[in-house]
Protein backbone atom coordinates (compact mmCIF):
# COMPACT_ATOMS: atom_id res chain seq x y z
CA UNK A 1 0.00 0.00 0.00
CA UNK A 2 1.55 3.18 -1.04
CA UNK A 3 1.95 5.86 1.54
CA UNK A 4 -0.41 9.36 1.27
CA UNK A 5 1.39 12.24 -0.24
CA UNK A 6 0.51 15.59 0.70
CA UNK A 7 0.98 18.48 -2.29
CA UNK A 8 2.19 21.67 -1.59
CA UNK A 9 1.83 24.43 -3.84
CA UNK A 10 3.98 27.64 -3.01
CA UNK A 11 3.54 29.48 -5.83
CA UNK A 12 0.87 28.39 -8.36
CA UNK A 13 -2.68 29.99 -9.03
CA UNK A 14 -4.05 29.20 -5.81
CA UNK A 15 -1.15 28.17 -3.33
CA UNK A 16 -2.24 25.54 -0.40
CA UNK A 17 -1.70 21.93 0.35
CA UNK A 18 -3.60 19.31 -2.57
CA UNK A 19 -4.18 15.44 -1.49
CA UNK A 20 -3.81 14.40 -5.06
CA UNK A 21 -1.52 15.13 -7.70
CA UNK A 22 -4.58 15.76 -10.39
CA UNK A 23 -5.49 18.35 -7.98
CA UNK A 24 -2.03 20.08 -7.49
CA UNK A 25 -1.44 19.76 -11.17
CA UNK A 26 -4.29 21.46 -11.92
CA UNK A 27 -2.91 24.72 -9.95
CA UNK A 28 1.13 24.55 -11.74
CA UNK A 29 0.21 23.42 -15.00
CA UNK A 30 0.76 26.42 -17.50
CA UNK A 31 2.15 28.77 -14.55
CA UNK A 32 5.16 30.04 -14.98
CA UNK A 33 7.52 29.98 -12.35
CA UNK A 34 5.39 27.46 -10.05
CA UNK A 35 6.97 26.10 -7.28
CA UNK A 36 5.48 22.64 -5.20
CA UNK A 37 6.32 19.35 -3.98
CA UNK A 38 5.13 16.10 -2.55
CA UNK A 39 5.50 15.48 1.50
CA UNK A 40 4.61 12.22 3.67
CA UNK A 41 3.31 14.61 6.23
CA UNK A 42 1.24 17.92 6.26
CA UNK A 43 3.47 19.54 8.59
CA UNK A 44 6.05 19.40 6.48
CA UNK A 45 4.09 20.71 3.44
CA UNK A 46 2.90 23.39 5.76
CA UNK A 47 6.53 24.25 6.02
CA UNK A 48 6.83 24.43 2.49
CA UNK A 49 4.16 26.85 1.81
CA UNK A 50 6.07 29.30 4.49
CA UNK A 51 9.43 28.70 2.90
CA UNK A 52 10.77 27.80 6.16
CA UNK A 53 14.01 26.27 5.72
CA UNK A 54 14.91 23.80 8.31
CA UNK A 55 16.14 20.67 7.83
CA UNK A 56 15.53 18.45 9.97
CA UNK A 57 12.15 17.08 9.69
CA UNK A 58 11.35 16.64 13.52
CA UNK A 59 12.36 19.72 13.99
CA UNK A 60 9.90 21.54 11.40
CA UNK A 61 6.33 19.28 13.25
CA UNK A 62 8.09 20.33 16.34
CA UNK A 63 7.89 24.17 15.63
CA UNK A 64 4.77 24.10 13.52
CA UNK A 65 3.02 21.94 16.37
CA UNK A 66 4.93 24.41 18.81
CA UNK A 67 3.01 27.40 17.65
CA UNK A 68 -0.17 25.62 17.17
CA UNK A 69 -0.17 25.03 20.88
CA UNK A 70 0.74 28.79 21.42
CA UNK A 71 -1.65 30.10 19.75
CA UNK A 72 -4.18 28.00 21.54
CA UNK A 73 -2.81 29.60 24.85
CA UNK A 74 -3.45 33.09 23.03
CA UNK A 75 -6.81 32.37 22.01
CA UNK A 76 -8.09 31.22 25.25
CA UNK A 77 -7.36 34.33 26.73
CA UNK A 78 -7.59 36.92 23.85
CA UNK A 79 -10.28 37.61 21.69
CA UNK A 80 -8.89 38.27 17.96
CA UNK A 81 -11.13 40.76 16.15
CA UNK A 82 -11.10 40.64 12.62
CA UNK A 83 -10.76 44.15 10.99
CA UNK A 84 -13.94 45.10 9.84
CA UNK A 85 -15.62 42.89 12.23
CA UNK A 86 -15.72 45.53 14.85
CA UNK A 87 -19.77 46.41 14.65
CA UNK A 88 -22.75 45.47 15.86
CA UNK A 89 -24.55 43.40 13.95
CA UNK A 90 -27.46 45.06 11.46
CA UNK A 91 -30.46 43.31 9.99
CA UNK A 92 -31.89 44.67 6.37
CA UNK A 93 -34.70 46.62 6.24
CA UNK A 94 -35.29 46.24 2.39
CA UNK A 95 -38.69 45.31 1.27
CA UNK A 96 -37.72 42.62 -1.17
CA UNK A 97 -39.20 39.33 -2.15
CA UNK A 98 -37.63 36.20 -1.96
CA UNK A 99 -37.94 32.90 -3.71
CA UNK A 100 -36.23 29.95 -2.22
CA UNK A 101 -36.78 27.63 -5.27
CA UNK A 102 -36.18 28.25 -8.99
CA UNK A 103 -39.42 29.89 -11.27
CA UNK A 104 -38.93 30.06 -15.09
CA UNK A 105 -38.58 33.56 -16.10
CA UNK A 106 -41.82 33.25 -18.49
CA UNK A 107 -43.45 32.67 -15.71
CA UNK A 108 -42.85 36.39 -14.03
CA UNK A 109 -41.63 38.47 -17.31
CA UNK A 110 -45.03 40.17 -17.52
CA UNK A 111 -44.49 41.15 -13.88
CA UNK A 112 -40.84 42.05 -13.93
CA UNK A 113 -39.57 44.33 -16.82
CA UNK A 114 -35.53 43.51 -15.75
CA UNK A 115 -34.90 39.87 -15.23
CA UNK A 116 -31.03 39.13 -14.65
CA UNK A 117 -28.79 36.27 -13.74
CA UNK A 118 -25.71 37.37 -11.23
CA UNK A 119 -22.92 35.01 -10.19
CA UNK A 120 -19.38 35.75 -8.82
CA UNK A 121 -15.85 34.16 -8.90
CA UNK A 122 -12.81 34.45 -7.42
CA UNK A 123 -9.04 34.50 -7.69
CA UNK A 124 -7.73 33.54 -4.62
CA UNK A 125 -4.06 33.97 -4.88
CA UNK A 126 -4.02 37.33 -6.09
CA UNK A 127 -7.56 38.15 -4.02
CA UNK A 128 -9.21 39.36 -7.14
CA UNK A 129 -12.95 39.41 -7.76
CA UNK A 130 -14.88 38.74 -10.46
CA UNK A 131 -18.69 39.89 -10.97
CA UNK A 132 -21.11 38.44 -14.06
CA UNK A 133 -24.39 39.45 -15.05
CA UNK A 134 -26.73 38.04 -17.80
CA UNK A 135 -29.83 40.22 -18.64
CA UNK A 136 -32.77 38.58 -20.36
CA UNK A 137 -34.69 40.17 -22.97
CA UNK A 138 -37.72 37.61 -23.63
CA UNK A 139 -39.28 38.94 -26.26
CA UNK A 140 -36.32 37.79 -28.43
CA UNK A 141 -34.88 35.51 -26.97
CA UNK A 142 -31.83 37.27 -26.10
CA UNK A 143 -29.26 38.56 -23.53
CA UNK A 144 -26.74 40.78 -22.81
CA UNK A 145 -23.58 40.52 -20.52
CA UNK A 146 -22.12 42.93 -18.14
CA UNK A 147 -19.60 42.20 -15.27
CA UNK A 148 -17.00 43.83 -13.48
CA UNK A 149 -13.64 42.78 -11.33
CA UNK A 150 -11.40 44.11 -8.80
CA UNK A 151 -9.31 43.86 -5.88
CA UNK A 152 -10.71 41.95 -2.89
CA UNK A 153 -10.06 44.85 -0.14
CA UNK A 154 -12.56 43.02 2.22
CA UNK A 155 -10.80 40.07 2.74
CA UNK A 156 -13.86 38.30 1.72
CA UNK A 157 -13.02 35.74 -0.89
CA UNK A 158 -16.10 34.65 -3.13
CA UNK A 159 -18.65 36.52 -1.37
CA UNK A 160 -17.33 39.55 -2.85
CA UNK A 161 -18.02 39.14 -6.30
CA UNK A 162 -21.72 37.45 -5.51
CA UNK A 163 -22.91 40.42 -4.10
CA UNK A 164 -21.23 43.33 -6.15
CA UNK A 165 -23.06 41.45 -9.29
CA UNK A 166 -26.23 42.49 -7.74
CA UNK A 167 -25.43 46.03 -7.49
CA UNK A 168 -24.01 45.77 -11.07
CA UNK A 169 -27.40 44.63 -11.96
CA UNK A 170 -29.49 46.72 -10.02
CA UNK A 171 -27.34 49.80 -11.23
CA UNK A 172 -27.85 48.57 -15.15
CA UNK A 173 -31.58 48.41 -13.86
CA UNK A 174 -31.87 52.08 -12.87
CA UNK A 175 -29.59 53.14 -15.59
CA UNK A 176 -32.04 51.70 -18.12
CA UNK A 177 -35.16 53.41 -16.21
CA UNK A 178 -36.05 49.53 -15.11
CA UNK A 179 -38.38 49.52 -11.89
CA UNK A 180 -39.36 46.14 -11.94
CA UNK A 181 -36.35 43.69 -11.14
CA UNK A 182 -35.80 40.23 -10.67
CA UNK A 183 -32.77 38.55 -9.76
CA UNK A 184 -31.63 35.09 -10.13
CA UNK A 185 -28.51 33.36 -7.75
CA UNK A 186 -27.07 30.38 -6.77
CA UNK A 187 -25.22 32.23 -3.67
CA UNK A 188 -28.14 32.50 -0.77
CA UNK A 189 -26.63 34.77 1.05
CA UNK A 190 -27.56 37.36 -1.68
CA UNK A 191 -30.90 37.33 -0.79
CA UNK A 192 -30.67 36.32 3.24
CA UNK A 193 -28.87 39.49 3.49
CA UNK A 194 -30.81 41.31 1.63
CA UNK A 195 -34.06 40.46 3.37
CA UNK A 196 -32.75 41.02 6.58
CA UNK A 197 -33.22 36.72 7.10
CA UNK A 198 -29.85 36.75 8.07
CA UNK A 199 -27.49 39.52 10.13
CA UNK A 200 -24.74 41.50 8.21
CA UNK A 201 -22.05 41.53 10.69
CA UNK A 202 -19.09 43.60 9.04
CA UNK A 203 -18.27 46.54 7.09
CA UNK A 204 -18.98 44.82 3.63
CA UNK A 205 -22.00 42.96 3.89
CA UNK A 206 -23.73 45.89 6.32
CA UNK A 207 -22.51 48.23 2.62
CA UNK A 208 -24.88 45.74 0.85
CA UNK A 209 -27.27 45.75 3.23
CA UNK A 210 -27.27 50.02 3.30
CA UNK A 211 -27.09 49.25 -0.60
CA UNK A 212 -30.18 46.96 -0.61
CA UNK A 213 -32.49 49.31 1.34
CA UNK A 214 -31.72 52.58 -0.82
CA UNK A 215 -31.94 50.75 -4.07
CA UNK A 216 -35.60 48.59 -2.37
CA UNK A 217 -37.21 52.48 -2.63
CA UNK A 218 -36.85 52.91 -5.83
CA UNK A 219 -37.68 49.33 -7.07
CA UNK A 220 -39.62 46.24 -6.90
CA UNK A 221 -36.85 43.78 -6.02
CA UNK A 222 -37.37 40.00 -6.23
CA UNK A 223 -34.79 37.20 -5.51
CA UNK A 224 -34.97 33.85 -7.07
CA UNK A 225 -32.76 30.92 -5.84
CA UNK A 226 -30.97 28.64 -8.58
CA UNK A 227 -29.30 25.52 -8.06
CA UNK A 228 -25.68 26.20 -8.97
CA UNK A 229 -24.45 24.22 -12.07
CA UNK A 230 -27.74 22.27 -12.75
CA UNK A 231 -30.00 22.17 -15.87
CA UNK A 232 -32.49 24.33 -14.11
CA UNK A 233 -31.09 27.69 -16.27
CA UNK A 234 -28.15 27.93 -18.85
CA UNK A 235 -27.68 31.51 -18.05
CA UNK A 236 -26.82 30.88 -14.45
CA UNK A 237 -23.52 28.98 -16.34
CA UNK A 238 -23.02 32.32 -18.87
CA UNK A 239 -22.87 34.69 -15.65
CA UNK A 240 -20.16 32.46 -14.31
CA UNK A 241 -18.38 32.43 -17.39
CA UNK A 242 -18.74 36.14 -17.51
CA UNK A 243 -17.33 36.44 -13.65
CA UNK A 244 -14.34 34.04 -14.55
CA UNK A 245 -13.47 36.12 -17.81
CA UNK A 246 -13.68 39.26 -15.62
CA UNK A 247 -11.01 38.41 -13.49
CA UNK A 248 -8.90 37.26 -16.42
CA UNK A 249 -9.66 40.64 -18.11
CA UNK A 250 -8.78 42.50 -15.07
CA UNK A 251 -5.67 40.43 -14.66
CA UNK A 252 -4.36 41.11 -18.00
CA UNK A 253 -5.44 44.39 -17.97
CA UNK A 254 -3.11 45.10 -14.46
CA UNK A 255 0.10 43.45 -15.61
Amino acid sequence: MSKKKYYAVRVGKTPGIYFTWADCSAQVTGFKGAKFKSFETIEEAQAFINDEKVSDKKEVIKKIKSEAIDTKKVNTTTKIVKEGYDVKPIRSSAKVTTYKSYINPEEIEDKYDFITFVDGSYDRGNKIFGSGVIVLHPKDNSHDVYYNAGYDKWDQWNIVGELESVKVAINKAKELGKKNIAIYHDLKNIALWASGEWQAKNTYTQEYVKFMEDASKEHNICFVKVKAHSNESIYNDLADEAAKGAIIQYLNEHK
